[in-house]
This record gives C-alpha cells, structure tokens and sequence, in this order.
C-alpha cells in the first residue's frame, strides 16, 4: 500500500496526543515504545546485512548499476508500451575521507549522456564527455548532505545512516509486500528525506524503501526502491537487484554489484578530461525570473514557474495564448500573475502544451482554474483530464472544473486575429516523443520549442546535436520554416547560425 507511510505516521501522532494523559504516570510512552520496537527491527536487519561490525567497517563502495530505463512521464507516449532506455553508471564512495565520483551513461527518448561527477574536500566538478565542458559544482552543492542521497543506493548503508540517529527511529507497524510480511520503520536522513524501510520479518533483509512524493497525476504517493537477490559479498550481504519505481509504475531495472573497500588512490578519484574540456561556471541555482520580449506581443517569461522552466506568452487583439505550463501549480501562479501584468485586461484564453512529461505539465491544472482552454494532441488529452482530478492542493483543488481540451487535428492548429498568427504543428513522431508540438509565429520567424534544442544560460559552448534535436531541424526543413530564432522551454532563446552551428558538430567519445 503506497500511502502506508504517510497514512500510520499521522495515525501515530494523532494517538500520542490523545492518550497522553493516560500515559502521565508511565515514563514509557508511545513515541518511545515505537522507537524501542523500530529499533529492535533496525538491529535485526543490521544482523541479516553482516552485523553491526560489517556495516560499521564499510569505508568505501563501489557500486554499478546496469539496466534499463523507463522514467514515469518521460517516455515517448504516455500510456504502454514503453520504449525503454538503458543506463550504467559506477559510484564510488569514500566515506572516511567525504569523497565521491559518479560516472553515468544513458540512452533513451532521443538523448544520449555520458558524464562523470567528482566531490573532494567541500568542492567538486561535473564533467560532461559529450559537450567536453567542465561545471564547477557550487559548495553548497557539494556539502557533506550532498553524499547522503547516494548513501540511499544501498541498503547496508541506509541501516548505518539509521543507527547513527537511533533517538529518530519509528514503528509504522507491519505491512505485507510482495506477499511476505514486513516490518516498517521510519527516520528521517541528513538531507531531511523521511524514508520508510520494508524489513522481512523473515529473513531481516531490506526489502525496500520508500520516499513521499507528490506525482502530477495520482497526487500524493510514493517512489519505491527496491532491492533483491542478496548475495555474500565477505561478512556483508548486499542485493544484486535493483529497482525504482514512481508511484506504482515500474522506472527503472538494474542489475548491481558491489565492492566493499576497493583499493583507493587519488588518481580514483581523478577525471583525466582533455585540455579542450571548456571550463564553465555554474549558473545560479535560484535565477532571478525575467521577462525577454523577442517581438511585439510576444514574451518568453524565464524562470517564473522555477528555475529554467520557460513559458511562451502570446498577444492576440482581445486575448493571450500561453505555449507549455511547466514546473509545479505555485510556479505556473506566478506565471500566470506576470502574464495578467504584461497583458491587463485580456483573459488568458488557451494554454498549449508542446508533449506530455511531466516537467511539461507540471503547473498545468493552474492554467485549468484560470479557465484557459488547453491545446493538445489526440494522444495527449487524457493526460490533461486524468491530471485535472489529480488530488492536489491547490487552487483547482479549491474549485474543481473538468478541463476544456481543443485538439490539435491532422497536425496543426492556427490562432489568427488578423494582426497576430501563431501555428501549433505536430511535427511528430520525434525520437523524445511520439506527438511532439512546436508553436511557430511565421511573421516573426520564431519558434517556441520543447526539449528539441536547448541552449544553456551559461556560457557553455555548443553541444554535438542529440537525435531528437536532429528530428528537429528535419521537420524544419520539411515544412520548409525560415526560423530565425529558436526559444525554448529549457534555456536561452538561441539565434539560427547558433542551431545550424550545432547540427554540423559531431560526437566526441568520452574522456576515459
């Protein structure tokens, strides 16, 4: 039962405020009898990974992950069947001296990325093999919490997190998974995530655990990882199966394996990248949200619902057009606020979504409490409707209305008042997503895409084309557009030359 956490721990607060009074003459009370009991569970699941000696005595890992991928939301339709893609990576943690490297390598929805991550004393770089640059990671990034979500990839190093905070340790109570019977405990880790560990009541192993999330379409639920197949790796027993899912649907599958204090040096530790590697500055992890006026009536409002999450606003005589409602309900309220200030007086008829992923459409049902009309593709309308009666806190929430869809039909849809036009065309099927949607303004000679092409805010050079950029410019070609600038969802308004710069590069290998 996914909501199980959330569901026993406020059932837990709720009966230790109200027999309380019942407990005042008992210095054991229900919070400590719940720590107690989570505690003798924690230690039987340390027994069941090696002992307390074993988990204590890890000072490094390290741990590769191999398998296949299908984020919720993020696949090229939005129902099954998937078209899955494949991710390696190697995370090596040195727990004794607070180092870390991750090298990743995936594939999937018309990208490819190869890329290694390096933290060593509070600093560290992210070096990407494929546009060869290297971003400094800001301190705040690389802090010592930074090293506690990748301390999550393994059970055995969960329970040591756990022992370290005994004092934060909670019974939920017990629970059935995967047809065995589990113990559920709770605590909260260095980085604030509150994660619910699954322990066989049978065996004492970790069969997974859980973290709250809130899913665009079901609300509040749950990510899931889960871990089996464990196998002696010396003292320690350690799962050669690994597997995510979001909110009941599968994500991701891996095969695992562990080393437990691997030989270190420093050059572990060291990414020989090039000397043609660009060296970048970090762009700021809060932008200040701007509003780029690329023609008259024609806005790109930055960073408003988040940080580079970009809205298209579009002026017609007696009304204005949005194009994609990205981020969350509280950033597209701010979206929305900033489009009633530039355009006073003209209602906010339509909102057009590019695809269906979920960092698309994440503010979508603010749109829907404005009342605008939502403009999709045939294979997309169900997302908007299932999405409307997500159970959400926010404004739709407060006031429920089924969602107005217009669809966009044989892959096009034109808004002309005369003075301003804007075409909607599905150029379709792209490599990121089988119904894929750009907004052209033909007398301006701009596009407004979605994932297509992306050009950072950073003075990071230009980047070797991903296949779904390359789909990109041969549905331009196709339809024959003589775009002049491409602005996007994801970063910085881009000129012609600087597209047709990019098409030409090739890939690079990766450094090592």
């Amino acid at each position: 039962m996914r909501n199980f956490i959330r569901y026993r721990f406020t059932t837990l607060l709720l009966a230790s405020a109200m027999f309380a009074p019942a407990f005042a003459d008992n210095p054991e009370t229900l919070t400590e009898r719940s720590q107690a009991q989570a505690r003798a569970v924690l230690d039987r699941a340390v027994e069941a990974l090696g002992g307390a000696d074993a988990v204590n005595g890890i000072q490094a890992i390290r741990l590769t992950l191999e398998g296949a991928t299908q984020p919720r939301l993020q696949m090229t339709t939005p129902k099954p069947p998937f078209e899955p893609g494949a991710q390696r990576e190697v995370l090596l943690l040195d727990m004794a001296k607070n180092q870390l490297r991750l090298d990743q390598y995936t594939r999937g929805a018309g990208f490819e990325g190869e890329s290694s991550i390096v933290i060593r004393n509070g600093a560290g770089m992210n070096y990407d093999h494929r546009a060869r640059t290297a971003t400094s990671i800001p301190p705040a990034q690389a802090s010592q919490q930074t090293f506690v979500q990748y301390q999550r990839r393994l059970p055995n190093l969960i329970v040591r997190q756990a022992l370290a905070r005994p004092t934060g340790l909670r019974y939920l109570g017990e629970e059935r998974f995967d047809e065995r019977l589990h113990d559920v405990l709770t605590f909260v880790m260095p980085d604030a995530q509150q994660v619910g560990l699954y322990v066989d009541r049978e065996t004492g192993l970790i069969s997974k655990y859980e973290l709250v999330l809130v899913d665009p379409l079901v609300g509040e639920d749950v990510i899931e990882v889960r871990f089996g197949d464990y196998a002696a790796v010396g003292p320690h027993k350690i799962p050669k199966r690994w597997e995510l899912h979001v909110a009941g649907e599968e994500g991701s599958k891996f095969s695992a394996k562990a080393e437990v204090n691997p030989t270190l040096d420093a050059k572990s530790f060291e990414v020989s990248a090039s000397a043609d590697y660009a060296r970048v500055e970090p762009a700021p992890p809060a932008p200040t949200p701007e509003v780029e006026t690329i023609a008259d009536g024609v806005h790109v409002l930055h960073h408003f619902a988040g940080p580079n999450q970009n809205t298209l606003l579009v002026e017609f005589a007696d009304h204005v057009l949005a194009v994609e409602a990205p981020g969350s309900s509280a950033g597209a309220d701010a979206t929305i606020a900033k489009i009633k200030e530039l355009a006073p007086g003209k209602p906010l008829r339509y909102l057009a979504m590019t695809h269906h992923h979920g960092d698309h459409i994440g503010g979508l049902r603010s749109f829907i409490a404005e009342g605008a009309e939502i403009v999709t593709t045939p294979g997309n309308a169900d997302v908007v409707r299932v999405m409307a009666r997500a159970p959400q806190m926010d404004r739709l929430a407060q006031a429920p209305r089924e969602p107005k869809i217009v669809l966009i039909e044989r892959g096009k849809r034109v808004f002309d008042d005369g003075s301003q036009r804007l075409e909607l065309i599905d150029i379709g099927p792209n490599p990121h997503a089988r119904e894929m949607v750009i907004a052209w303004l033909p007398k301006q000679k701009i596009v407004f895409q979605g994932d297509l092409f992306f050009l950072p805010y950073t003075a990071a050079p230009l980047p070797p084309p991903q296949a779904s950029s390359v789909a990109f410019a041969r549905a331009l070609e196709k339809r024959k557009l003589s775009v002049e600038r491409i602005a996007s969802v994801h970063g910085r308004t881009a000129m012609r030359d600087e597209f047709d710069t990019a098409m030409k590069m090739k890939k690079r290998s990766m450094a090592n």
